[in-house]
């Protein structure tokens, strides 16, 4: 099914675009007139939607784009051939596409912002926004060499989040692995054994015991249960309730709060600094980055505060009323509003957290490894502990 994209203007009188698989053109067409969408133009994109951002084009590849396109503005090279060389240079074929459809859109008489903003299926909706503010601003090239900085850091980060979880999740396997074979395969030999003795055994080894049978026995139903309850949890979280409250989850939960909370708060603080360095006020940055937090509990919060900052009151007060943010970032945020340099001390608060953050990360990563260890241990210990038990009093009644 081909992909269509679409530009006009709603219902309330404000310019929307956006992207949408359907059948034919006259299909589309329908949709936007459900939709009370006037004043429209459509066309067929060779883009697909795949399963986001993540697996159409990285945020590396995002962040040399902007890097690229910085330089050409500097450069002072036509925009348009620009876009064209930088579509025919580039390897990842959606990105190859995708600048290529936008030159052709510009070639027909739009200007790049309606272009790009109906590519949030292939782009960051925070990119797309941020590159129309920037044109429209005339800051085009300082804000895209200011988005190469913010997607590298964002894939460092991301990277390092991956890497600190995937030796924990790996020994975990392992040791879930090593905790099934003992107790379905090693205990049955022993019970055959210690069965043969005769002597009543102790509460613990029966115990044990009585596991490893129901665990031998049942084993793919109990897998069964297992995945389904995997599966329905996974697709509990991708709703808006479920994630809404997997957020809030991950946001209190005492070996994700501090981390997470750093994370948003790196991520509020260079999008608010962006918005703002780009002249945007304050309350239109407010509530261009509520969806852009990645975080269903926190985005609520910002619809709130973005109320409040509109009815004047201080921004102090609300951020410290949310509580996500840590004190020192509150601080900051106030005494860059006092000074009249709010952009720049929110750009310096990135910096802080982000490091905060990074620094939090290599630490779970180096102590979790022993933590988990320890239980490993642990519990393999009382299996075998309460399968010696037996054995060592035969051997001490031969003694």
């Amino acid at each position: 099914m081909p992909t269509f994209l679409y530009m006009g203007t709603n219902a309330s009188g404000y310019p929307c675009a956006g992207a949408k698989k359907a059948v034919s053109k006259d299909q589309i067409t329908s949709y936007l007139g459900s939709k009370r969408i006037s004043d429209y133009a459509v066309f067929e994109s060779k883009t697909s939607f795949g399963r986001g951002i993540y697996s159409l084009v990285s945020l590396n590849e995002i962040s040399l784009l902007c890097k690229q396109m910085s330089v050409m503005l500097s450069s002072h090279i036509d925009f348009g051939d620009g876009l064209l060389l930088l579509a025919e240079q580039n390897d990842n074929k959606t990105l190859k596409i995708t600048l290529g459809e936008i030159y052709d859109i510009m070639e027909e008489g739009y200007s790049f912002s309606a272009a790009v903003n109906m590519y949030t299926h292939v782009f960051p909706t925070h990119l797309v926004y941020m590159l129309i503010i920037g044109e429209q601003s005339g800051m085009l090239e300082e804000v895209c060499k200011d988005l190469s900085d913010y997607y590298s850091k964002e894939a460092k980060l991301k990277k390092k989040i991956k890497r600190a979880v995937a030796y924990p999740a790996a020994l975990g396997i392992l040791m879930g692995a090593v905790i099934i074979l003992l107790v379905s395969g090693v205990l049955p030999v022993f019970y055959d054994i210690l069965s043969g003795i005769g002597e009543e055994l102790p509460a613990a080894t029966m115990f044990m015991l009585n596991l490893s049978t129901v665990i031998s026995r049942f084993v793919l139903i109990i897998s069964l249960i297992i995945c389904v309850f995997i599966g329905l949890f996974i697709y509990h979280i991708r709703t808006d309730k479920g994630k809404a409250w997997y957020d809030k989850f991950k946001l209190n939960f005492i070996f994700s709060r501090y981390i997470c909370r750093r994370i948003i708060t790196a991520k509020t603080a260079k999008s608010l600094a962006l918005l703002l360095r780009s002249g945007v006020s304050l309350l239109d940055s407010m509530e261009t980055i509520t969806p852009l937090t990645d975080n269903k509990f926190v985005e609520e919060k910002f619809v709130n505060a973005t109320e409040e900052i509109r009815e004047g009151r201080d921004i102090g007060e609300i951020f410290e009323d949310m509580d996500i943010f840590p004190p020192l970032f509150i601080k900051m945020m106030v005494m860059g509003k006092e000074m009249d340099k709010l952009d720049e001390m929110l750009f310096k608060a990135q910096t802080v957290f982000d490091d905060e953050a990074e620094d939090a990360i290599e630490r779970f990563s180096i102590m979790i490894e022993p933590v988990l260890i320890i239980i490993l241990s642990v519990i393999v210990g009382i299996i075998l502990v309460s399968v010696m038990l037996p054995i060592i009093d035969l051997m001490t009644l031969i003694s």
